[in-house]
This record gives C-alpha cells, sequence and structure tokens, in this order.
C-alpha cells in the first residue's frame, strides 16, 4: 500500500510539473517599438499580448497602416513563441528578457526593445 501511495504522490508531481504554466502576466499588455529604418523612414510597431494568448502585432509605416497580424503566443522559461494565423507568415520564437516596462525579444541575429505603452 505504502508503495502504491508512493508511486501515486510521485506522478502527481510528474504531471503537475508538466502541465503548461499560465503565461507571465507582467508580459500581457501593448507593447510598442518605434523608430527609423536605416533608410530614414519611420515606423510604429504595436505589439498586443492578451491573457487569453491571443497577439495582433500591427506595423504603421511612414504614417500609414502598413500591415496587422493576428496569432497565439505562448512562452517557456524566457522563451515566447508566436505562431501566426496567416500560414504566409513565418511563425517566430524570441528569448525574451523583461525588466519593468522594457520588453526585450531577441531572435533572428537581432534584438528589438519594446516599451509598455
Amino acid at each position: 500500500m505504502k508503495r502504491i501511495l508512493s508511486c501515486f504522490a510521485l506522478l502527481s508531481l510528474l504531471l503537475c510539473a508538466c502541465a503548461e504554466k499560465p503565461a507571465p502576466s507582467g508580459l500581457i499588455g501593448t507593447w510598442v517599438n518605434a523608430g527609423q529604418y536605416a533608410d530614414g523612414k519611420d515606423f510604429v510597431e504595436t505589439m498586443i499580448l492578451r491573457e487569453d494568448g491571443t497577439i495582433t502585432v500591427h506595423l504603421d509605416y511612414q504614417g500609414r497602416d502598413y500591415a496587422t497580424l493576428e496569432g497565439t503566443w505562448k512562452t517557456e522559461r524566457e522563451v515566447l513563441t508566436v505562431d501566426f494565423t496567416d500560414p504566409n507568415v513565418r511563425d517566430r520564437t524570441y528569448t525574451y528578457t523583461l525588466s519593468g516596462d522594457r520588453l526585450i525579444l531577441a531572435g533572428d541575429k537581432k534584438a528589438v526593445e519594446y516599451s509598455r505603452k
């Protein structure tokens, strides 16, 4: 009987450890990255990470609506994975650093800094 209870306790711990953890609440919200491309043209990228695991990324280029992407997001440790609904858009994986109202996403050989809006 003790052995069965021990096995049950171990199995319960393993299942809890493998369960998907909720997204860090600090990532939820609206994030903005604004600046200029190398050619001097202005852009504003707005990324909205929602508690339900959905994401919207909007790009304003030279003061005009340029693109809006939708999808889902999740995290594991310090890795953010974004799956876009448009099959023509490549899904992304980033390592991230969150410090107060500053979020840095690193991937594709570059890092991008966002500020909380």
